[in-house]
Protein backbone atom coordinates (compact mmCIF):
# COMPACT_ATOMS: atom_id res chain seq x y z
CA UNK A 1 0.00 0.00 0.00
CA UNK A 2 1.74 3.21 -1.12
CA UNK A 3 1.42 6.69 0.40
CA UNK A 4 -1.31 7.78 -2.01
CA UNK A 5 -3.42 4.76 -1.10
CA UNK A 6 -2.87 5.40 2.60
CA UNK A 7 -4.05 8.99 2.25
CA UNK A 8 -6.93 7.94 0.04
CA UNK A 9 -8.30 5.62 2.68
CA UNK A 10 -9.28 8.61 4.78
CA UNK A 11 -9.67 11.22 2.06
CA UNK A 12 -13.47 11.53 1.93
CA UNK A 13 -14.33 14.93 3.36
CA UNK A 14 -17.60 13.72 4.86
CA UNK A 15 -17.52 10.52 6.87
CA UNK A 16 -20.49 8.16 6.30
CA UNK A 17 -22.72 7.02 9.16
CA UNK A 18 -20.93 3.68 9.10
CA UNK A 19 -17.25 3.63 8.08
CA UNK A 20 -16.30 2.12 4.76
CA UNK A 21 -14.43 -1.19 5.01
CA UNK A 22 -11.48 -1.18 2.61
CA UNK A 23 -9.45 -4.33 1.84
CA UNK A 24 -5.78 -3.84 0.86
CA UNK A 25 -3.82 -7.09 1.20
CA UNK A 26 -0.41 -7.68 -0.39
CA UNK A 27 0.43 -11.37 -0.93
CA UNK A 28 -1.65 -12.34 2.06
CA UNK A 29 -4.89 -14.25 2.47
CA UNK A 30 -6.42 -14.41 5.95
CA UNK A 31 -7.75 -17.80 7.14
CA UNK A 32 -11.32 -16.41 7.15
CA UNK A 33 -13.32 -13.57 5.61
CA UNK A 34 -11.85 -10.67 7.55
CA UNK A 35 -13.93 -8.02 5.77
CA UNK A 36 -17.24 -9.66 6.66
CA UNK A 37 -16.05 -10.13 10.24
CA UNK A 38 -15.13 -6.45 10.59
CA UNK A 39 -18.48 -5.38 9.11
CA UNK A 40 -20.27 -7.67 11.58
CA UNK A 41 -18.32 -6.16 14.48
CA UNK A 42 -19.02 -2.62 13.33
CA UNK A 43 -22.71 -3.48 13.18
CA UNK A 44 -22.77 -3.92 16.97
CA UNK A 45 -21.30 -0.48 17.71
CA UNK A 46 -23.79 2.36 18.40
CA UNK A 47 -23.68 4.78 15.47
CA UNK A 48 -22.89 7.76 17.71
CA UNK A 49 -19.51 6.21 18.50
CA UNK A 50 -18.68 5.89 14.79
CA UNK A 51 -19.48 9.50 13.91
CA UNK A 52 -16.55 11.03 12.07
CA UNK A 53 -14.89 7.68 11.33
CA UNK A 54 -14.52 7.42 7.57
CA UNK A 55 -12.92 4.05 6.92
CA UNK A 56 -11.51 0.86 8.38
CA UNK A 57 -8.66 -0.44 6.23
CA UNK A 58 -8.00 -4.18 6.50
CA UNK A 59 -4.46 -4.85 5.40
CA UNK A 60 -1.24 -6.68 6.29
CA UNK A 61 2.22 -5.50 7.33
CA UNK A 62 3.79 -6.41 3.99
CA UNK A 63 1.50 -3.88 2.30
CA UNK A 64 3.26 -1.07 4.14
CA UNK A 65 5.62 1.16 2.19
CA UNK A 66 9.30 0.86 3.17
CA UNK A 67 9.15 4.27 4.83
CA UNK A 68 6.18 3.35 7.02
CA UNK A 69 7.55 -0.13 7.73
CA UNK A 70 10.67 1.43 9.23
CA UNK A 71 8.84 4.15 11.14
CA UNK A 72 7.38 3.92 14.62
CA UNK A 73 4.44 5.11 16.69
CA UNK A 74 4.15 5.68 20.43
CA UNK A 75 2.07 3.69 22.91
CA UNK A 76 2.34 4.30 26.66
CA UNK A 77 5.45 6.44 26.04
CA UNK A 78 7.20 3.61 24.25
CA UNK A 79 8.04 3.39 20.58
CA UNK A 80 6.42 0.58 18.59
CA UNK A 81 7.40 -0.21 15.03
CA UNK A 82 4.42 0.19 12.73
CA UNK A 83 5.40 -3.08 11.03
CA UNK A 84 4.69 -4.87 14.33
CA UNK A 85 1.47 -3.07 15.19
CA UNK A 86 -1.88 -4.87 15.10
CA UNK A 87 -3.79 -1.67 14.46
CA UNK A 88 -3.50 2.09 14.14
CA UNK A 89 -5.91 4.96 14.64
CA UNK A 90 -5.50 8.00 12.39
CA UNK A 91 -7.25 11.10 13.83
CA UNK A 92 -9.17 13.52 11.60
CA UNK A 93 -6.91 16.05 9.93
CA UNK A 94 -7.40 18.98 7.52
CA UNK A 95 -11.12 18.32 7.25
CA UNK A 96 -10.66 14.63 6.42
CA UNK A 97 -12.38 12.05 8.67
CA UNK A 98 -10.54 9.72 10.98
CA UNK A 99 -9.72 6.19 9.83
CA UNK A 100 -8.39 2.92 11.22
CA UNK A 101 -5.87 0.38 9.95
CA UNK A 102 -5.99 -3.26 11.01
CA UNK A 103 -2.97 -5.43 10.18
CA UNK A 104 -4.63 -8.83 10.14
CA UNK A 105 -1.39 -10.83 9.99
CA UNK A 106 -0.16 -9.16 13.19
CA UNK A 107 -3.55 -9.42 14.88
CA UNK A 108 -3.56 -13.17 14.26
CA UNK A 109 0.13 -13.75 15.02
CA UNK A 110 0.49 -17.25 16.48
CA UNK A 111 -3.05 -18.19 15.47
CA UNK A 112 -2.67 -18.27 11.67
CA UNK A 113 -3.10 -22.06 11.37
CA UNK A 114 -5.04 -22.66 14.55
CA UNK A 115 -8.18 -24.76 14.26
CA UNK A 116 -9.70 -22.50 16.93
CA UNK A 117 -10.22 -19.85 14.23
CA UNK A 118 -12.99 -22.03 12.81
CA UNK A 119 -15.07 -20.99 15.81
CA UNK A 120 -16.81 -17.64 15.13
CA UNK A 121 -16.46 -16.47 18.74
CA UNK A 122 -12.67 -16.97 18.65
CA UNK A 123 -11.90 -15.44 15.27
CA UNK A 124 -14.22 -12.49 15.78
CA UNK A 125 -12.76 -11.86 19.22
CA UNK A 126 -9.20 -11.75 17.80
CA UNK A 127 -10.16 -8.94 15.43
CA UNK A 128 -12.45 -7.23 17.92
CA UNK A 129 -9.48 -6.85 20.30
CA UNK A 130 -7.86 -4.62 17.69
CA UNK A 131 -10.87 -2.94 16.08
CA UNK A 132 -12.61 -2.00 19.32
CA UNK A 133 -9.38 -0.69 20.85
CA UNK A 134 -8.86 1.62 17.87
CA UNK A 135 -12.51 2.70 17.97
CA UNK A 136 -11.87 3.39 21.64
CA UNK A 137 -9.19 5.88 20.59
CA UNK A 138 -11.75 7.53 18.32
CA UNK A 139 -14.35 7.73 21.10
CA UNK A 140 -11.80 9.11 23.56
CA UNK A 141 -10.69 11.77 21.11
CA UNK A 142 -13.92 12.88 19.44
CA UNK A 143 -17.03 11.57 21.23
CA UNK A 144 -16.18 11.47 24.95
CA UNK A 145 -12.86 13.34 25.33
CA UNK A 146 -10.85 12.29 28.37
CA UNK A 147 -7.61 13.76 29.65
CA UNK A 148 -5.70 10.73 30.85
CA UNK A 149 -3.50 8.04 29.29
CA UNK A 150 -5.06 7.50 25.85
CA UNK A 151 -4.23 3.78 25.80
CA UNK A 152 -6.15 3.32 29.05
CA UNK A 153 -9.14 5.15 27.58
CA UNK A 154 -9.02 2.94 24.48
CA UNK A 155 -8.76 -0.23 26.58
CA UNK A 156 -11.79 0.71 28.70
CA UNK A 157 -13.91 1.38 25.62
CA UNK A 158 -12.66 -1.85 24.04
CA UNK A 159 -14.05 -3.81 27.00
CA UNK A 160 -17.38 -1.98 26.79
CA UNK A 161 -17.70 -2.49 23.05
CA UNK A 162 -16.78 -6.17 23.34
CA UNK A 163 -19.32 -6.60 26.11
CA UNK A 164 -22.02 -5.12 23.87
CA UNK A 165 -20.85 -7.25 20.93
CA UNK A 166 -20.99 -10.48 22.95
CA UNK A 167 -24.44 -9.58 24.24
CA UNK A 168 -25.76 -9.01 20.70
CA UNK A 169 -23.89 -11.70 18.80
CA UNK A 170 -23.62 -14.50 21.36
CA UNK A 171 -26.37 -13.69 23.84
CA UNK A 172 -27.52 -17.30 23.68
CA UNK A 173 -24.31 -18.38 25.46
CA UNK A 174 -25.14 -16.16 28.43
CA UNK A 175 -28.74 -17.42 28.52
CA UNK A 176 -27.47 -21.00 28.43
CA UNK A 177 -24.97 -20.26 31.22
CA UNK A 178 -27.72 -18.83 33.40
CA UNK A 179 -29.34 -22.26 33.52
CA UNK A 180 -26.28 -23.61 35.33
CA UNK A 181 -25.52 -20.56 37.42
CA UNK A 182 -27.06 -21.96 40.64
CA UNK A 183 -24.66 -24.93 40.43
CA UNK A 184 -21.45 -23.49 39.03
CA UNK A 185 -21.89 -19.72 38.81
CA UNK A 186 -19.62 -18.81 41.75
CA UNK A 187 -16.97 -21.33 40.70
CA UNK A 188 -16.86 -19.97 37.13
CA UNK A 189 -16.73 -16.40 38.42
CA UNK A 190 -13.71 -17.24 40.60
CA UNK A 191 -11.95 -18.96 37.69
CA UNK A 192 -12.60 -16.00 35.41
CA UNK A 193 -11.24 -13.60 38.02
CA UNK A 194 -8.11 -15.74 38.45
CA UNK A 195 -7.58 -15.80 34.67
CA UNK A 196 -7.98 -12.04 34.38
CA UNK A 197 -5.53 -11.45 37.22
CA UNK A 198 -3.02 -13.79 35.61
CA UNK A 199 -3.38 -11.94 32.29
CA UNK A 200 -2.72 -8.67 34.11
CA UNK A 201 0.43 -10.05 35.75
CA UNK A 202 1.72 -11.29 32.38
CA UNK A 203 1.05 -7.95 30.73
CA UNK A 204 -1.56 -9.40 28.38
CA UNK A 205 -4.09 -6.77 29.49
CA UNK A 206 -3.60 -3.31 30.97
CA UNK A 207 -4.60 -2.33 34.49
CA UNK A 208 -7.35 -0.12 33.06
CA UNK A 209 -8.71 -3.08 31.11
CA UNK A 210 -8.50 -5.30 34.19
CA UNK A 211 -10.37 -2.77 36.31
CA UNK A 212 -13.10 -2.48 33.70
CA UNK A 213 -13.40 -6.27 33.39
CA UNK A 214 -13.70 -6.67 37.16
CA UNK A 215 -16.03 -3.71 37.72
CA UNK A 216 -19.07 -4.10 39.97
CA UNK A 217 -21.87 -6.19 38.48
CA UNK A 218 -24.28 -3.28 38.43
CA UNK A 219 -21.81 -1.45 36.17
CA UNK A 220 -21.38 -4.47 33.92
CA UNK A 221 -25.11 -4.72 33.39
CA UNK A 222 -25.46 -1.10 32.32
CA UNK A 223 -26.31 -0.92 28.59
CA UNK A 224 -23.54 0.49 26.41
CA UNK A 225 -25.76 3.33 25.21
CA UNK A 226 -25.96 4.60 28.79
CA UNK A 227 -22.30 4.19 29.62
CA UNK A 228 -20.28 7.35 29.76
CA UNK A 229 -16.60 8.17 30.12
CA UNK A 230 -16.85 8.14 33.92
CA UNK A 231 -18.36 4.66 34.24
CA UNK A 232 -15.07 2.79 34.58
CA UNK A 233 -14.15 1.11 37.83
CA UNK A 234 -12.47 3.20 40.52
Amino acid sequence: MDRDEQKGAGANRTAPTSPQVVVMFDHFKPPFDAASTVKRLLGTVPSKYLTGLGAVVITNSRALSRERRNSATKARRRKVRIANAAGLYHPPVSGNPAWIEIFVDNALRGWEKSLWLRIPLIRESKLSDVLFHEIGHHIGLTVHPEYREKEDVADVWKVRLQRSYHRQRFGWIRRFALLFQPLSGKFLDRQREKLQLEMLKKGQISRAEYQELTAKKRTLRKPLREAGPDDSAD
